[in-house]
């Protein structure tokens, strides 16, 4: 038995013995060799030394063959099977380090004996000490190549593993996973430092897309599929939100395609920016890493980020600076600049469908007139949200677009713009009737026609509700929100605080603006829809002999009526909603000493 030793350690060290197994297959040629006669307890030995080879060469043939081609097609990025995979199969080769090393050692007392002799029962208990691992690296490779996994995938499988296996086999996988993390960490290197992702196999958890127009930088998204589970889904937003916010800085500095990164970061991370990168690229040192180790690190970029953020948004009171432009013209606040542009739409505003073009050139004549500053002038865009290239529109769909400046563009997203055009959309129209209801009245008192007083009684409750609800929007709803936006203002201690103040501003003016009770919101609609048909009803000569003017003024005065009464209906939905308590004040603001309900619930 002692003879076939050296083919047993050549085997061990992930060869193939034809002659060990013949005699393990009970091959005559060699089962009757004088010189090789075993015994029961001897082959019960050799098998077991085989089996263990077998586990072994599996992983050996991988790594052999992975090399070759590695060096076969060197120059050939997509002959290789990922940068995760060649991290997978270099950590096995070092894990398994301490296996080889033992075989070697038994191979060397070997060969100083003279007398060459050798316990077999010794060599094969210190051999298959390195059996589990050996075992637990090949249900990982067959679980990778079962699954075909890639990338994100392969790291993620071995962190699993390594959370699970004992302490003997821990620190052994560890060298395996600390492979795989560091092609991890060094991605996030690039992407920490330049904003830019290094994926030649797609195996990144996080991708890059460019925006349709071409003014917008590139943005990131993730990937859950290829996302590791010690990367909680916080931790990854917060990763993108770092590379958006690097790449949005390299685009307003303006810079040539010949970007310099280094100034980039230098700006960002300032005199913390190489703490924060040793400490990244140390992860890959950590004896046993953990989720808590991988998340502080993130933290620290992302608050370092967030921090210079916050600098830049009240830097020479940015932030406050542009809410006061969307208070003034998003939201109407500006009651001088409003009252000379809708002078100057009258014309236009008595019509179904106007000119985009003509209410871009009211906007700038209006800013113009009142000597507004050209810089806030050029701050505001107007556009139409269906069609970007149509020259008529609705004015409910208006769109109005707003130039921020860094970083305010990460609250004044294209989603937040949209839902302020809405509101601009909505307020506006109300606005626009209630300019066009009190010029009416104007005009007909000027002018020495018979009023009949039907005519007068249904003015005077149009002008009232559109009054009451406009006052109710701009003092009880925007007024009192945006004066609780400052106040939280003073506050805020981090960037994302201060969108996530701004986001509550919109969202509770959208809802107390009836904007989210979708029947409340069509019902004031439609009852804006009639107040535009009066008006043109009482302006133009040819619109009494128009049956559908005529047909709208008699759904007016069933309006006000108690049979049927639409208005009632409105209220009512409003009361049994009860979302928040303001618009109760618009009720209470409507029906004051109970005068309003009284009077359209009586008969005409």
């Amino acid at each position: 038995m002692e003879s076939l030793i050296p083919d047993i350690l050549f085997t061990l060290l992930g060869h193939k013995s034809e002659i060990l197994q013949c005699i393990v297959d009970n091959d005559s040629n060699f089962t009757d060799d004088e010189y090789i006669i075993l015994n029961t307890e001897d082959k019960r030995l050799l098998k077991c030394f085989l089996h263990l080879a077998e586990e072994y060469q599996k992983l050996n043939t991988v790594i052999v063959s992975f090399n070759r081609l590695q060096s076969i097609y060197k120059e050939s990025e997509s002959n290789r099977q990922g940068l995760y995979f060649e991290a997978f199969v270099n950590g096995m080769l070092i894990a398994l380090k301490p296996y080889r090393d033992c075989i070697n050692e038994i191979e060397k007392n070997l060969s100083n004996n003279k007398e060459n002799k050798c316990l077999l029962t010794e060599t094969l208990r210190k051999v298959e000490q390195h059996k589990p691992l050996i075992v637990a690296v090949n249900n990982i490779l067959d679980q990778i190549e079962l699954s075909q996994l890639h990338g994100g995938q392969i790291l993620n499988l071995v962190y699993e593993v390594v959370c699970m296996e004992f302490l003997d086999n821990k620190v052994q996988l560890s060298l395996i996973f600390n492979q795989c993390l560091q092609v991890l960490i060094s991605q996030l290197n690039t992407f920490f430092a330049h904003g830019v992702i290094f994926d030649p196999h797609n195996e990144f958890f996080i991708e890059s897309k460019y925006s349709k127009s071409s003014k917008n930088f590139k943005q990131f998204s993730l990937l859950p599929s290829l996302m590791p589970s010690f990367v909680p889904l916080s931790t990854a937003s917060k990763i993108t939100r770092i590379g958006d916010v690097i790449k949005s800085l390299q685009h307003s500095n303006d810079q040539s395609s010949l970007i310099n990164y280094k100034d980039i970061s230098i700006q960002l991370y300032g005199h913390k920016r190489d703490e924060l990168f040793s400490d990244l690229l140390n992860l890959v040192n950590v004896p046993l890493f953990t989720k808590n180790e991988f998340v502080k690190v993130i933290d620290k970029f992302y608050n370092v980020v967030d921090e210079y953020m916050l600098k830049a948004s009240f830097n020479n009171d940015s932030f406050s600076y542009h809410m006061k432009l969307v208070r003034d013209f998003y939201l109407l606040g500006n009651g001088e600049f409003y009252k000379h542009f809708l002078n100057k739409m009258c014309s236009l505003s008595l019509k179904s469908e106007h000119s985009l073009r003509a209410v871009k050139v009211a906007f700038i004549n209006t800013a113009q007139d009142i000597k507004m500053h050209k810089s806030v002038n050029q701050v505001f865009g107007f556009s139409s949200l269906e069609d970007e290239e149509a020259d008529e529109m609705t004015w409910t769909k208006i769109k109005v677009t707003f130039e921020t400046k860094w970083p305010l563009q990460f609250i004044f997203t294209s989603s937040v713009q949209k839902n302020y055009s809405k509101l601009f959309a909505f307020l506006s129209r109300i606005k626009r009737v209630q300019t066009n209801l009190h010029n009416v009245w104007i005009e007909k008192k000027s002018k020495s026609y018979e009023i009949n007083a039907n005519n007068v009684q249904l003015k005077t409750q149009l002008s009232f509700l559109i009054d009451t609800l406009y006052s109710y929007l701009q003092l009880d709803v925007i007024e009192d929100e945006y004066f609780l936006l400052l106040e939280k203002l003073t506050t805020a201690n981090d960037f994302q605080t201060i969108k996530h103040i701004h986001d509550i501003f919109q969202t509770n003016i959208m809802r107390d603006s009836f904007l989210f009770m979708e029947e409340v919101y069509l019902g004031f609609n439609r009852i804006l829809d009639m107040c535009e048909n009066y008006c043109r009803y009482m302006t133009d000569i040819t619109a009494a002999l128009n049956p559908q003017y005529k047909q709208c003024f008699e759904e007016l005065n069933l309006l006000f009526t108690k049979k049927p009464n639409k208005l009632v209906t409105l209220i009512n939905i409003i009361r049994e909603i009860h979302v928040t308590p303001k618009p109760n004040q618009f009720i209470l603001r409507l029906n004051y000493n109970n005068w309003f309900l009284q009077a359209i619930s009586s008969d005409g």
